[in-house]
């Protein structure tokens, strides 16, 4: 049942990044990177269980947000997309600052949501913490990489998919580190990681598939 949610979250989402581009162009690019930024960091407290492995659940987001720096990075200027991760970078410490403090010193509606909010929010802080962290190192780091691996061989799909090999590697290791880290056992943390970062590699596959047809660009043999 995670499979098939997983499949259709991640049509949605890349149609959605293609209407977008489609009908607001660069504007709407970066609307749309605010947007899977946000919903990014919300699922990133919970996991959910595809077959017999945890993966964190902001999966599909996640990768969605790479995405689009790398349409980004296809069609405009560069120094502008940075601009648009440091103000993604800002939402994010804004984020984490509001969520920690309204979970802590907001009354909720009832006793059930406030311990909820506690559980999530509280007791997780350091996840607020990895999240702005890790988002605003790959992201950059990955703008340098791509940058470099479209100079040696021009191809979305290489570029793409080559660049999650290693970004998304160093990603989920800091990530893991910060967040969970004397939370969980390491073979836990081993585990989730590897998973976690498997599938963002076919997500990172399969959203370059359908990117490169859908802006009619193709793949080079």
């Amino acid at each position: 049942m995670n499979i098939l949610i997983y499949f259709c979250i991640l049509i949605i989402v890349t149609i959605t990044i293609y209407l977008m581009r489609k009908l607001l162009g660069k504007q709407g690019l970066e609307l749309t990177l605010i947007i899977v930024n946000i919903l990014s960091l919300i699922l990133s407290f919970k996991f959910i269980k595809i077959s017999n492995f945890s993966i964190i659940s902001n999966s599909i987001t996640y990768v969605s947000i790479f995405t689009v720096i790398y349409l980004l990075l296809e069609e405009y200027d560069h120094k502008d997309i940075k601009k648009t991760i440091n103000t993604n970078f800002i939402i994010n410490i804004f984020l984490s600052i509001m969520l920690y403090l309204m979970s802590y010193y907001t009354q909720a509606i009832n006793d059930t949501v406030g311990i909820n909010m506690t559980n999530v929010f509280i007791r997780n802080y350091r996840i607020l913490i990895a999240y702005p962290i890790t988002t605003f190192l790959s992201s950059h780091l990955t703008i340098l990489m791509y940058n470099k691996i479209k100079n040696l061989y021009n191809n979305m799909f290489i570029s793409t998919t080559t660049t999650y090999l290693a970004i998304g590697l160093i990603d989920i290791i800091i990530y893991t580190l910060i967040g969970y880290l004397n939370v969980y056992q390491i073979k836990i943390l081993i585990e989730i990681a590897l998973s976690t970062y498997m599938i963002r590699l076919v997500l990172t596959v399969l959203h370059s598939l359908l990117l490169t047809i859908l802006t009619k660009k193709k793949v080079k043999r």
